[in-house]
């Protein structure tokens, strides 16, 4: 976990700032595919060691003493010398880092730095599974200072405990002349910008070629912070001269399995993360990206940026602070999703204080929005032309352009519009819907009277503005406050609220998740079992009424088309 950083929660909570990472041992969430079930060939016999968990030796002396090549690396020992001296040792260290391959298990410990390989530091490893070469800092505390931009080939390689300072690039997992990766790891590692605007880039970048796909690359447990400018000086109702596309992380073409898990990565000048790029062919697109247990926040664009893409999972995250800029389209969206993108799940996300939530656009087929809590979605003040139409801000979920897909079993909170979506076929079940903010917005929207959607099982209810859905025929729908426990822990119901065991059941929609991803989908946003029979309505499942079985309550009557004042 991040221990001690810098952060104001989805419920206000404000956290200390530091920025020690601590991996401790995570364990890969509910829902989400474990990266050694592929870290090996098929029949592979011998040990694994985990790409997320696995420890290398504690230091040099340990490598050595356990028959390693060994490498230790310090520039600032008087002694240090790379002349007839290839491995180095605490005595008499090399003063560069060695470019070239390095044998399985090979460990190289680098002290202090900066270490820049004449501009790029070019590595090749040759590790195995159960040997993977080690390329890493000596801790935390100590972490190695690289100023090159480390471009790595091979296979089997763990980076980690470094730190990059570059304004411009800084890990490569890429191909460079025809070079193959594949079983490789950057984690436990800070990327620090300088807040400045050098054009497009990304702090990690990962692609193969045509035909020469990349596959199973963990990003793991690093701060990633000040690459471009987020404008945050500047009134959004200013608006920003142009865009500067640096993201966190891109996992852009060519590319299968892909773990971006339990990272912090925040004010840049683009996406925290980017999958994929706009117009690139259908056979280059990266498949099976799982960005999970992040912390993303305060950038100039959004937190997720799915473009040509296929099978992405997105779970498990905190994604706060976007604000929308005047003249530029690019900004004040969590997640988006678009340029026809293919099987895209959001599920079990805390999204707050954003202009836009989670909106699917062009061509987007199959993206489902499932479990999210959604906290604080409005237009900018300084938009006075808004209206609340399909193509206006301030919307929680959103489809559209022949996008397709639904949203289930989420709980909105404080939101200028609901649910909305052009024509098409949508599903919007057991969705909880509290405080719209705008007398403008629709609660429950569809373009089209000619579209055929199922709508079903939500609650929604305002303290403050009239109920309003447009041409939707919303069965089983409760109108009646929810009554939540206590909103300023979390969004649990309280033990007498009517959406308690009164959702539609689910469990198509799971077998299909499990169908895309392998795994089941099983858990709340907070780690409650979720009750497909008698399911509750919501992003929370109480577990209290689960001792009963999880009996289903009967449908409330049907309430349809509605606009109440």
């Amino acid at each position: 976990m991040f221990k001690n950083y810098c952060k104001v929660g989805l419920l206000g909570v404000s956290l200390l700032c530091s920025s020690t990472l601590v991996a401790e041992d995570y364990k890969v969430g509910n829902g989400v595919p474990d990266p050694i079930n592929t870290w090996a060939p098929n029949g592979y016999v011998g040990d694994i060691v985990h790409p997320i968990t696995g420890k290398a030796p504690a230091n040099w002396a340990a490598a050595n003493e356990q028959g390693l090549l060994s490498y230790y690396v310090d520039s600032s020992h008087p002694d240090a010398t790379n002349t007839n001296n290839e491995f180095g040792s605490p005595d008499k260290p090399r003063k560069t880092i060695m470019e070239g391959t390095y044998a399985a298990g090979a460990y190289v410990e680098i002290h202090g730095g900066p270490y820049d390989g004449g501009g790029q530091l070019i590595i090749t490893a040759d590790g195995t599974p159960d040997k993977p070469v080690w390329i890493r800092g000596v801790d935390q505390d100590n972490r190695a200072i690289i100023s090159g931009e480390t471009i790595i080939k091979g296979q089997y390689v763990i980076l980690e405990n470094l730190e990059y300072n570059l304004p411009k690039k800084n890990v490569s997992f890429r191909s460079h002349n025809g070079s193959n990766l594949h079983h490789a790891v950057i984690r436990n590692s800070v990327f620090r910008g300088n807040g400045e605007n050098v054009g497009n880039a990304a702090a990690i970048a990962i692609y193969g070629g045509l035909d020469n796909r990349f596959h199973d690359l963990v990003v793991f447990n690093n701060d990633i912070s000040a690459f471009g400018n987020d404008f945050d000086d500047v009134n959004p109702a200013d608006g920003v001269s142009s865009e500067n596309d640096y993201h966190g992380v891109i996992p852009r073409s060519n590319v299968d399995r892909v773990w971006i898990l339990r990272n912090k990565i925040y004010n840049l000048g683009g996406d925290s993360v980017q999958v994929g790029i706009a117009s690139t062919a259908d056979v280059n697109r990266p498949s099976y990206v799982y960005i999970a247990d992040n912390d993303f926040y305060s950038n100039l664009e959004n937190g997720v940026d799915v473009k040509e893409a296929n099978n992405t999972l997105i779970i498990n995250n905190r994604i706060w602070d976007w604000k929308k800029h005047k003249n530029n389209s690019s900004t004040g969206g969590a997640i988006i999703i678009h340029n026809g993108a293919n099987n895209t799940w959001v599920i079990n996300n805390e999204v707050s204080d954003a202009a836009s939530g989670i909106a699917a656009t062009d061509s987007s087929l199959d993206t489902w929005v499932i479990g999210n809590v959604i906290k604080n979605v409005q237009h900018p003040d300084w938009d006075v032309e808004w209206a609340g139409g399909l193509y206006d801000s301030g919307m929680a979920i959103h489809f559209r352009g022949g996008s397709s897909g639904g949203a289930i079993n989420n709980t909105i909170i404080n939101y200028d519009k609901g649910i909305e979506a052009a024509t098409g076929e949508y599903v919007y079940i057991n969705n909880i819907l509290f405080n719209r903010n705008s007398e403008m917005g629709n609660d429950l929207f569809v373009e089209s009277t000619q579209s055929s959607n199922l709508v079903n099982n939500n609650v929604v209810y305002s303290k403050s503005v009239s109920l309003k859905q447009t041409n939707v025929t919303c069965v089983a729908c409760l109108y009646e406050d929810p009554l939540f426990s206590d909103l300023s822990q979390n969004v649990s119901l309280a033990s007498n609220s009517a959406a308690i065991g009164a959702g539609f059941n689910i469990q198509s929609y799971l077998d299909k998740y499990k169908d895309v991803f392998g795994v089941e989908l099983t858990q709340d946003i907070y780690k409650g079992k979720r009750v497909v029979g008698g399911i509750d309505i919501g992003a929370m499942e109480d577990q209290d009424s689960q001792s009963g079985g999880g009996q289903e309550k009967p449908l409330s009557p049907e309430i349809i088309n509605i606009e109440v004042n």
